[in-house]
């Protein structure tokens, strides 16, 4: 028999030793994690004191690394808390330095763990602000910054971090309301827009110029034919009105390609600004501006060596037949030969969000990979991705890349988004003018801007819509959709058939080929957007467009070879 006395004391081991196994921070376990935590915080002082180096920043990465282990052997422990706000610290003074996207989602995903882990944390003020700023300044995310102060305003609506949350929420409010102000074209005044920035993507057929602006501008474009007497080439002159130089002008901008020389830039009375395209030869052009931010656009478009080869060959064989001789039957239509996909977002623009902080920029970034796989092994056609990684890639600099590769076909892929957790299936999508409200309002959230500047682009770029390949991007949405609708209906039951559609998505303007974006079922439904995740998903998704892509360059062939 035990005594009363003994059978305590026994107990009383048995729970230390528990206590201690569980990382309860008792015993020598306390003791530890207070020395490490110690440790980690005077290497953070120390390294606070200087600015990030190349030399040392790998020393801050590993400091974040020894806060992260922290919660990890004592989740129980008084300093796991602060561990964790320290850990997010590094990452965010490391984001700082390198611009990695990786480490600020490092920085937010410690500081995700400190806020559910540690409600009554002293530090979780202070962790949903910085969350907030992360999401909004780095994550481009406005939504879900606005969650976090939000959430902070109403759980500590008197505190310090409270007051600073309410000034972000004002200031966010200001920048949504001066977008929904109505465009003052003509009545901006003088030198308002600023020029920024002139850049572009050539190839031998094709040059895309794109000038960034502060602001909404008026532009007139002008052509002058050669001078030779002068020994002055064709040019195209672009007169930026109520604009500012903001950019160092002196030295041209040196392309040297097949159609154009460079580009010059430079004052042209006090509130005009010239750009003038000194060319190889004169050919056509087209201008258009997009806003939000604002750029004006100029695509030069040349002849392209397969278009000469055939007209070559055309003329070969019209001097070839004879009075009264039979025609030659027409050679067969030539294979795909090339395709950009796009995979669309990326870097600071994380697309749609779904369950567990799932981001449309990876989901289709992983699709895209492996059917440019898939393409290049099964069909023997050259792919081309507008990102490889997780990088921003503006939206009129993917279609350049299309045209500048030459490409047979565009393809922009994307999930879909909805308010309602309940929407779903698939939509594809063509370049056009569109009355209908909800392609409207898509084209806006994936143009990253507002309906109203869709609505005023209706009549500005009805003159841009692939006129020559409509037929053909019809032809192209059609076959990619049903593949899609019948593979995935077999496979995971019934789809929802949404239709292919028109809408003016920024991304398809100006593209020289078939071209059409396809949005792959709904992120934000709770069933579609866990299974967009899965590999195996994926990877029938995948073979659906592989099969739409083989139905369609087999009908072009019968077309082309009537």
């Amino acid at each position: 028999m035990i005594s009363t006395r003994r059978f305590i004391s026994y107990s009383a081991v048995m729970a230390l030793a528990v206590a201690v196994l569980l990382g309860g921070g008792v015993g020598w376990a306390a003791g530890r994690d207070k020395d490490l935590y110690l440790s980690a915080k005077k290497e953070y002082d120390s390294l606070k004191k200087a600015n990030i180096t190349a030399a040392n920043s790998r020393r801050w990465e590993t400091l974040a690394g020894r806060f992260q282990k922290i919660p990890q052997e004592f989740s129980r422990s008084p300093y796991a808390d602060d561990a964790l706000f320290y850990a997010g610290r590094s990452y965010q003074e490391l984001y700082g330095f390198n611009q990695k996207e990786r480490t600020l989602d490092l920085a937010i995903k410690n500081w995700r763990a400190l806020t559910s882990r540690y409600p009554s944390s002293p530090l979780l003020q202070e962790t949903q602000y910085s969350l907030g700023l992360s999401l909004e300044e780095g994550k481009n995310d406005a939504a879900e910054a606005r969650k976090q102060y939000q959430a902070l305003i109403e759980k500590y609506p008197r505190g310090e971090w409270a007051a600073k949350a309410r000034k972000k929420l004002e200031a966010m409010k200001r920048v949504e309301e001066e977008k929904k102000e109505p465009p003052r074209v003509s009545t901006a005044p003088a030198g308002k827009a600023l020029l920024t920035q002139i850049r572009y993507t050539s190839s031998q057929s094709y040059t895309r110029i794109t000038m960034d602006l502060s602001s909404e501008i008026r532009f007139e474009t002008h052509i002058l034919k050669e001078e030779t007497s002068k020994g002055l080439p064709p040019r195209i002159y672009v007169d930026l009105l109520g604009t500012r130089l903001g950019m160092d002008g002196s030295q041209p901008i040196v392309v040297k390609d097949r159609l154009l020389r460079q580009v010059r830039v430079g004052r042209f009375g006090s509130d005009v600004v010239r750009v003038v395209l000194d060319m190889s030869s004169l050919t056509g052009h087209k201008a258009f501006l997009l806003p939000d931010p604002y750029r004006l656009v100029i695509d030069i478009q040349g002849q392209n060596d397969r278009e000469k080869n055939r007209e070559e060959v055309a003329a070969l064989e019209k001097k070839k037949e004879l009075p009264g001789s039979q025609k030659s039957p027409k050679p067969p239509a030539p294979a795909l030969r090339k395709i950009v996909l796009d995979p669309g977002h990326g870097g600071k623009d994380p697309g749609a969000l779904g369950m567990n902080h799932a981001a449309e920029k990876d989901i289709v970034l992983a699709i895209a990979r492996k059917l440019a796989k898939r393409l290049k092994a099964e069909l023997g056609i050259d792919v081309v991705l507008t990102r490889q990684d997780d990088t921003f890639i503006r939206l009129e600099d993917r279609t350049a890349v299309a045209n500048a590769e030459d490409a047979d076909l565009f393809i922009s892929l994307h999930v879909n988004a909805s308010p309602n957790g309940n929407a779903k299936g698939i939509e594809t999508y063509y370049l056009d003018n569109t009355t209908d409200e909800a392609s409207i309002r898509l084209a806006a959230r994936e143009n990253a801007t507002s309906r109203k500047s869709i609505s005023d682009l209706q009549f500005i770029l009805s003159d841009l819509t692939q006129n020559s390949k409509l037929e053909d991007s019809i032809t192209l949405g059609h076959r990619l959709h049903s593949s899609v609708v019948s593979l995935m209906g077999q496979r995971y039951g019934e789809v929802k058939d949404l239709g292919v559609k028109k809408a003016l998505f920024y991304v398809l303007v100006g593209a020289r080929m078939p071209s059409v974006l396809v949005e792959l079922f709904f992120i934000t439904n709770k069933t579609e957007g866990r299974a967009l995740t899965r590999q195996a998903y994926q990877d029938a998704l995948v073979e659906a467009l592989l099969e739409g892509i083989k139905k369609y360059q087999e009908s072009a062939q019968v077309v082309k070879n009537l």
